[in-house]
């Protein structure tokens, strides 16, 4: 069994695990959770680590992305960074167990990271970055990338994926040492019905809500609502163009040498 192969059945069998008490529903899209539709094996496969590396992962949340890494480059050392380890993001101890990967997890603010300039040989963040910006902007995004190149080592590489724009990317990108050697858009293999495609986008748009700063209730209540009725229409402009609905259809992929 080739390498591709192996990462698929540990994938599937994640999948399994980490969906095991859900409906049939919400196994579907959890389940996507696990893999991104094929996107995390395709960035790890076109990502560069040295063997016995230590590679820093950003945002890590659940730990979806770290698992990937783990079974892609078994003998790197991986460091995982989250804003916390509380629900739902406390699961992470459990997955990375049951994925049998090795991790050290930091709980630090990635804007500000604990970390000394060039200690780690690369570095990545698969999603993270949406999230940081919902909570603190554009200025969260650009400092969190700004501290992703000084704790980079030079010559060492950084992989950044996300739903921003080319340009968006670039602007982040446009002031620091980080020279692209690799951008590209990245297809999601996924079609969902519109039963799916609906129980999917309230999930999101809670947790869309989540990630704010808001503790007013009537404020993310208010929110809830904005961001479910625009998810909402892109819903139903995808099955009423293409008949079934992709989350998440506008991914890039940036690799970069720190220079």
């Amino acid at each position: 069994m080739d390498i591709e192969q192996k990462i698929l059945t540990r994938e599937n069998e994640l999948r399994a695990w980490f969906t095991r008490e859900c409906d049939p529903v919400r196994k579907v899209v959890d389940g996507f959770d696990i893999g991104w539709g094929g996107i995390q094996r395709f960035v790890t496969r076109e990502m560069i680590m040295q063997p016995g590396s230590q590679h820093l992962d950003v945002a890590c949340g659940y730990g979806t992305f770290l698992a990937q890494l783990g079974w892609r480059f078994p003998e790197a050392r991986l460091i995982g960074l989250n804003i916390d380890f509380q629900y739902p993001h406390a699961s992470i101890h459990d997955l990375l167990s049951e994925a049998g990967v090795r991790t050290t997890l930091v709980q630090a603010d990635a804007r500000h990271m604990p970390f000394r300039k060039g200690l780690f040989s690369s570095a990545s963040c698969f999603l993270g970055l949406q999230d940081i910006k919902i909570g603190s902007g554009a200025k969260g995004v650009q400092n969190t990338i700004s501290e992703v190149a000084r704790v980079v080592q030079q010559y060492g590489y950084v992989t950044l994926v996300d739903e921003f724009p080319s340009g968006e990317f670039h602007e982040y990108l446009s002031s620091l040492p980080l020279d692209v050697i690799k951008e590209q858009p990245l297809a999601i293999d996924v079609k969902w019905n519109r039963h799916i495609a609906e129980k999917a986008i309230e999930l999101y748009a809670h947790g869309w809500v989540e990630q704010t700063e808001l503790t007013d209730q009537e404020e993310k209540n208010q929110a809830f609502f904005r961001i479910y009725s625009d998810m909402k229409k892109h819903m139903e402009h995808q099955i009423r163009t293409k008949g079934y609905f992709v989350p998440f259809d506008s991914l890039r992929m940036f690799i970069m040498q720190r220079t």
